[in-house]
């Protein structure tokens, strides 16, 4: 039977093109963004982070601003090409990459937020408590700033690093650009997965044997599909920015316990939505077709990108070479329509 086995060829014609422009865009965009910073003479972030974060006083405000810059120069690098091949591709827009409310009511948006940040972030809470009394393994270096006095300086910190302004453009980028790529030849759970165990994995301050860094990168996992979920369900970043903030907010003393109880509280009064979210996450995970291709793929991100972190030389190369191959097989799939 010639038709299945041509429409099978490009299905996966499609599904490799779709992984090499992501995986194209999001090392191409680094490469230059390390270059813009380094001609912009913008100093790199761990230099200074690492005696911040042992001084007795840290300099909250510089690093608010170094970081502010940094993540502006890494974005816009990211943020130009993917935009530009997607108005070239199919003239797609800022609401095509979920900057809109999708004619939902803002509160039912922020609500799903709400919802999904107490089903999936109880994990990690839990672990962030049990690291308080008994040791599970040094810590990220990032952590240990919590520790010190949560003064002005340091809330202008977490709100730019953390909370605030970071997660906006990261999931822009993740959600608004990566999934919706992915979605147009792996579906919603396959784009979710790929780009769930990408961003988990690519989280190389856990890549450590203990039991600290093994339970976070575990953790984060629901948090990730969650992430995805809201973004496939209402087609709008405000929930998925809702539940990013919301995870990435610090607590401290009693204030460890009282929000895993508010969470619980929170899963008790709307157990009807988050389990029509679940059965409905699960219907479309039990589909059959869809999860070699999407594991592959993910496996195949994780290795380029963490590959591109220890080895850039190499896969610098290898990144622009996925970028520029996908664009041909884009433009040879346009040219019928030109």
């Amino acid at each position: 039977m010639p038709e299945p086995t041509t429409k099978s060829r490009s299905d996966l014609l499609r599904k490799i093109t779709a992984l090499l422009e992501v995986l194209g865009v999001l090392i191409a965009g680094n490469f230059v963004s390390g270059k813009l910073l380094s001609l912009l003479k913008i100093d790199p972030f761990g230099p200074l982070f690492r005696p911040t974060s042992t001084s007795s006083v840290p300099d909250f405000v510089a690093i608010s601003f170094l970081w502010l810059k940094m993540i502006l120069v890494q974005y816009t690098c990211l943020f130009l090409p993917a935009f530009a091949i997607g108005w070239w591709r199919r003239h797609l827009r800022l609401p095509h990459y979920g900057v809109t409310t999708a004619g939902q009511p803002v509160w039912r948006l922020v609500g799903m937020g709400v919802i999904l940040f107490a089903l999936t972030a109880m994990p990690i809470k839990f672990l962030w408590i049990a690291k308080r009394f008994f040791a599970l393994g040094p810590q990220p270096a990032f952590w240990a700033l919590l520790d010190r006095n949560w003064t002005l300086s340091f809330w202008l910190f977490l709100a730019v690093s953390s909370f605030l302004v970071t997660p906006i453009f990261e999931e822009l980028f993740y959600r608004g650009y990566c999934q919706t790529r992915l979605e147009e030849n792996f579906g919603g759970v396959g784009a979710i997965v790929i780009v769930a165990l990408f961003m988990t994995f690519s989280h190389q301050q856990y890549q450590q044997m203990n039991i600290l860094s093994i339970g976070t990168i575990v953790s984060l996992i629901p948090i990730m599909v969650g992430l995805g979920y809201a973004y496939w369900r209402t087609r709008s970043l405000i929930p998925v920015v809702i539940l990013h903030m919301i995870i990435n907010l610090p607590t401290k003393g009693i204030y460890d316990f009282i929000l895993p109880a508010l969470m619980a509280s929170t899963l008790i009064l709307f157990r009807k939505q988050w389990l029509g979210m679940a059965r409905d996450f699960w219907r479309e995970w039990s589909e059959k077709g869809w999860k070699t291709a999407a594991f592959l793929a993910a496996l195949i991100a994780i290795i380029l990108f963490v590959g591109y972190e220890s080895q850039p030389g190499v896969f610098i190369v290898i990144g622009f070479l996925c970028l520029g191959s996908a664009l041909w097989m884009e433009y040879r799939a346009k040219r019928p329509s030109l």
